[in-house]
């Protein structure tokens, strides 16, 4: 570095000597040093990469070049097509732009995975223990959402974003021996910056909210459809910045590819001797509307957020062929939903990289709307309606994070009622599961602690093998040691985990099994193996 010194002051004292000398002008007294510049910088850096230009004919000193404006340097506002926290990640702000068009442009890939790998310590492959529709994810098959999208800039400064998923289902060739993945779309859709403050879409997309992790769960807002919908969202300052109001709607459809919405039969055709027409063809409609309000006080100061979610749900009517060759005419039918979330969030600088949130959700469905909309209803009444049924879930989940650790929490109750005419049937009645997962921080992104879980049902009528009245229960724990150096939080991924899982079943849960079963006769199951969980830029988990 002092070679270099020299031969750039050499260099400008060349330069220097270079120049005719001025004219019939005094040259001015030599300036005191200035003492805000370092040690041996006498008005120029001799070590900047341009030598120091010569001393000026003037009697004042030069006034300063004016320097460009320095770039604004911000961090990604609240994206309206992805539910999550925002990107921090600085870029630079193209003033002559919109803000939604100076983010989120070109290629995204994301993902979403988990594998599992392990044993029963009984020479099988391990099963999750569960007595509940929603219980502890402890155990769960592995799977894998691949996400591609491509932000668009029109002429006009809107964006237009298509996004794409790719879902594969456990069937891992490794494990099975089948070249057979199992794949599915789960998204495939276009999402349109309509206004700046209104984005449309679509497609086909999950729709969801925000989920109870432990139990791989959304409680409020869990929607799969084929559809389009429309978004508001309202930010208190121009930079996106304060309160925030966002209000939704959405309507789609689906056909199950099952006998209640769709069947095809064989009728004679004179010319060909058979013909496969359509017997019943009816498209199942979902239409929704969410409106949500943030306080937003800053990520280090509690943060707030209610939510007002409902659904209508409704079937036409329509006739299909029985096995005998009859027909049997299927009325129309309907439901609805309704729910509420409360949550509130921060507590922590975002220096910290913590992720301290609680969420209380209660949801109430009626009718066809308390059956899944990607599965048939499990009951009728006597007019093959499912007017009586109704399901009423109350949820919590939270998360805290600390230098020590974090903690993970989960816990979900449900009364669900069918939709026959019986008051005793063992299909209803009350459940509940509640998890807990302390993690310990060891360092070095290594965690160790356990997960303990705890689920019963409480049905209204008797076991239908043992004629007895039992409440089935599972208690589960799993000691488990965990690497995940992406941060501190419960929440950061991807994660590697070795786990050891034991549950404990009472005689209602081994009585849930047939008795030739022979999962009936263990008390206590097992499972020791691997886990893998990644996110990043997903459409769907953040």
């Amino acid at each position: 570095m002092l070679a270099r010194g020299f031969v750039f002051v050499c260099l400008a004292s060349g330069s220097v000597l270079a120049q005719p000398a001025p004219e019939q002008q005094q040259q001015p007294p030599p300036q005191p040093d200035d003492e805000s510049k370092p040690d041996g910088e006498l008005g120029g850096n001799p070590f900047d990469s341009k030598p120091p230009q010569p001393t000026q004919p003037t009697t004042q000193p030069t006034p300063p070049a004016p320097q460009p404006a320095p770039t604004k340097i911000a961090t990604d506002p609240p994206d309206p097509f992805v539910k999550g926290p925002p990107d921090t990640t600085p870029y630079a702000i193209d003033e002559d732009k919109p803000p939604s068009a100076a983010i989120d442009r070109g290629f995204r890939f994301g993902s979403y995975g988990r594998v599992i790998a392990g044993t029963d310590l009984r020479g099988g492959k391990p099963e999750a223990a569960n007595v509940v529709a929603h219980g502890p994810r402890i155990v769960e098959p592995s799977y894998l959402e691949l996400d591609f999208s491509y932000g668009i800039d029109t002429p006009t400064g809107k964006r237009l974003r298509p996004v794409i998923t790719l879902a594969f289902d456990g069937t891992l060739f490794h494990d099975t021996g089948d070249f057979d993945a199992q794949p599915a779309l789960r998204n495939l859709y276009l999402e349109a910056e309509l206004t700046h403050e209104v984005t449309g879409w679509v497609g086909s997309r999950m729709y969801r909210g925000d989920d109870i992790y432990l139990f791989d769960y959304w409680p409020l807002d869990d929607l799969n459809t084929v559809g389009g919908g429309v978004m508001f969202r309202h930010h208190e300052t121009e930079n996106y910045g304060g309160n925030v109001l966002e209000v939704s709607g959405h309507a789609g459809v689906n056909r199950l590819n099952n006998e209640f919405q769709f069947q095809q039969i064989d009728v004679a055709n004179p010319e060909q001797g058979a013909t496969t027409v359509e017997q019943l063809n009816r498209q199942r409609l979902v239409a929704s509307a969410t409106a949500a309000y943030t306080m937003d006080n800053g990520i280090a100061d509690p943060n707030f957020k209610f939510k007002l979610h409902g659904e209508l749900h409704a079937l036409p009517d329509g006739s299909r062929q029985r096995d005998d060759g009859t027909i049997e005419y299927l009325p129309s039918d309907s439901g609805y939903l309704v729910g509420l979330q409360a949550s509130t969030f921060g507590f922590a600088p975002s220096r910290l990289g913590f992720r301290r949130h609680l969420n209380l959700y209660a949801r109430y469905a009626k009718g066809l709307a308390a059956f899944d909309e990607l599965a048939q209803p499990t009951s009728f009444g006597p007019e093959l309606k499912t007017t009586r049924a109704s399901e009423l879930t109350l949820g919590a989940s939270g998360n805290f994070d600390h230098e020590l650790g974090n903690v993970m929490l989960g816990a979900l109750s449900r009364r669900f009622v069918d939709a026959d005419s019986s008051s005793v049937d063992h299909d209803d009645g009350w459940e509940y599961a509640v998890a807990l997962r302390p993690l310990a921080n060891l360092g070095g992104g290594a965690f160790a602690g356990t997960e303990l879980s705890y689920q019963a049902r409480f049905p209204r009528g008797l076991n239908a093998v043992t004629q007895r009245a039992e409440d089935p229960s599972v208690f589960q724990i799993a000691p488990m040691i965990v690497y995940s150096p992406m941060g501190p939080s419960g929440y950061d991924r991807p994660q590697l985990r070795v786990v050891y899982r034991a549950a404990r079943l009472n005689d209602g849960a081994r009585d849930l099994y047939v008795p030739d079963d022979p999962r009936s006769a263990y008390t206590w199951t097992h499972f020791l193996g691997f886990q893998a969980e990644w996110w990043f830029n997903s459409s769907t988990y953040r």
